[in-house]
């Protein structure tokens, strides 16, 4: 490879290489604008997705304050030891329960008398097995697993024509020192069966060295327990359909029936306070990324260097938006609620536009009032009906008050649901019923509306939308590839970049052949004045 031949100065003394550098130096300011540009570019671009980011995370801690922050519950029982009974909970309402254990959910077991090695024969043909819950289950034994093993592995992977495995097990279990062993067939779960059984059946084919069983030496049980004075049975000892949000864990039966152990379910606040400085944290985070890019920053030269955001206002009102919607008011909170704004619970604006959570205000709302404190964040409504029971709502659903009526039509539970429009008008919607909810239409004043009625159901609706929605809707929002938002925003930094890309080519190809002009210019002039320094030499000598 051969390097550029520099024609500096032979015969004109002139720094042509300097020169020529100079000239191309100055012709490529427009491309080094051009690729401070880029940088630039990329950096907001960073920026902007470092926004984006910050604001999903701060859409989660959101929406986990309202799953579990506030949904979080403490139990405390008068027995430390739990020897008879635990709980757990999750979104239960505050209360106590007093609850007796009489008897254990037992799980029905057959034993087969018949005692062998595990891989002695057994006879081949079909074994039968019909569950507690009435189902027929065959298994054929072959010579390929005619043994005690073989028909616990066929057991065990049995399945009916759904693919429905049989709710039994099949265990070989030792029962002499020589290896000899015993079928043991167990139900797979405590409990009667579906139809009240107790038991399951065994059928071996004709000539089977196993026997055939036909009782259980175990009989399924149903738990028996006393809560609050209410006698209830259930088919586990694990119960969570007595109280909503609670599950009771039964772990022994009492022999002392005036023994009670007492329950008491409160709201976590220590949960639900560690849930509200993480949503306060990450706002914090998002709105110090985006300062941080506001600032001038003092370079080594002394210069200052404007941060990408500085005077950008479509950031500046993004930002703005989120801050709004986080401390402000939800839309649709009845006037008569106990606390209606994040700053009423102990959510605090800075002076530096940070925010900031007094923990003992919240607690003390949550003590107050734990349910309206949700409110605020959480989607809710007022139903004037008992028979209607508010299950969600979405951005788009109306806050103007819903007149609602529900009745059985020809067989099909309706319902007709009035609210006036933001024009004046009265929109009419009527749903049919799927299991007795009724979901709002796309597109209506009930889109993302969600109710449980029943038929009857007759009242008004009032819908909030809280701010964990509110702040959810913006960063789908603001992310979005829409026009002056963050993902349109991006999009515009991309394409620019790409056109600069462009352009830096078309630069950098226009000052490569300038610099070869330029170099065959300054070698001609080289030549040039070589020649007439030779020809005076060639005067000057006669």
């Amino acid at each position: 490879m051969t390097s550029a031949i520099s024609f500096q100065g032979l015969s004109t003394n002139l720094p042509t290489d300097q020169l020529i550098a100079a000239i191309i130096n100055q012709q490529s300011q427009p491309m080094v604008r051009m690729q401070t540009q880029q940088a630039v570019n990329n950096t907001k671009s960073t920026a902007l997705q470092t926004l984006s980011t910050d604001l999903t995370s701060l859409s989660i801690a959101l929406d986990t304050l309202g799953t579990t922050g506030f949904q979080g519950n403490k139990v405390a029982s008068s027995d430390s030891t739990g020897a008879y009974v635990t709980a757990t909970a999750s979104g239960a309402a505050p209360g106590q329960y007093d609850l007796i254990v009489k008897s254990l959910a037992t799980r029905a077991r057959l034993v087969m008398p018949t005692t062998m090695q595990p891989n002695a024969a057994i006879g081949m043909g079909d074994y039968t097995l019909t569950d507690m819950d009435g189902k027929a289950f065959t298994v054929t034994i072959g010579a390929s697993n005619n043994s005690l093993s073989g028909l616990a592995d066929a057991i065990n992977n049995a399945k009916d024509a759904n693919g429905t495995a049989i709710n039994v097990n099949a265990a070989v279990i030792q029962t002499g020192a020589d290896g000899s062993s015993q079928l043991v067939l167990s139900a797979n779960n405590t409990g009667q069966g579906a139809s009240g059984a107790t038991t399951f059946s065994f059928t071996a084919p004709t000539g089977s060295t196993l026997g055939a069983g036909t009782s259980s030496s175990q009989a399924a049980t149903n738990s028996d327990f006393i809560l609050n004075g209410v006698e209830l049975r259930r088919s586990s000892n694990s119960v969570s359909d007595a109280v909503q949000g609670v599950t009771f864990n039964l772990n022994q039966a009492q022999t002392d029936l005036t023994k009670t152990t007492t329950l008491t379910v409160t709201q976590d606040q220590d949960a639900a306070t560690k849930a509200m400085q993480d949503v306060v944290d990450k706002f914090n985070t998002f709105y110090k990324d985006y300062k941080s890019k506001t600032n001038f920053t003092q370079n080594e030269d002394g210069s200052y260097t404007k941060g990408v955001f500085n005077m950008d206002m479509a950031v500046r009102q993004m930002v703005s938006q989120v801050s709004s919607a986080l401390m402000g008011a939800p839309s649709g909170l009845p006037a008569s609620a106990t606390f209606t704004t994040a700053a009423g619970v102990g959510l605090k604006t800075n002076q530096d536009g940070t925010i900031s959570l007094d923990t003992t205000a919240f607690k003390a709302a949550l003590t107050k009032d734990p349910h309206a404190v949700s409110n605020i964040f959480a989607n809710s409504a007022t139903s004037t009906s008992p028979l209607l029971t508010f299950i969600g709502s979405g951005s788009a659903t109306t806050k103007s008050p819903i007149s609602y009526s529900v009745a059985t039509v020809n067989g099909v539970l309706t319902g007709t649901f009035q609210n006036q429009k933001a024009d004046g008008s009265t929109e009419t919607n009527t749903l049919t019923s799927t299991n007795g909810y009724f979901y709002g239409l796309t597109g209506t004043s009930l889109e993302g509306l969600s109710v449980k009625a029943s038929d009857g159901a007759s009242g008004t609706l009032t819908v909030s939308t809280g701010i964990s929605r509110l702040v959810q809707d913006l960063n789908s929002s603001l992310t979005s590839l829409t026009p002056g938002n963050i993902g349109g925003l991006m999009q515009d930094l991309s394409a620019s970049n790409y056109t600069l890309s462009q352009q830096i080519l078309q630069q950098q190809d226009y000052l490569a052949r300038s610099k070869a002009s330029l170099q065959k210019l300054y070698a001609n002039l080289e030549t040039t004045v070589g020649q007439l320094n030779a020809a005076g030499q060639s005067l000057s000598g006669m």
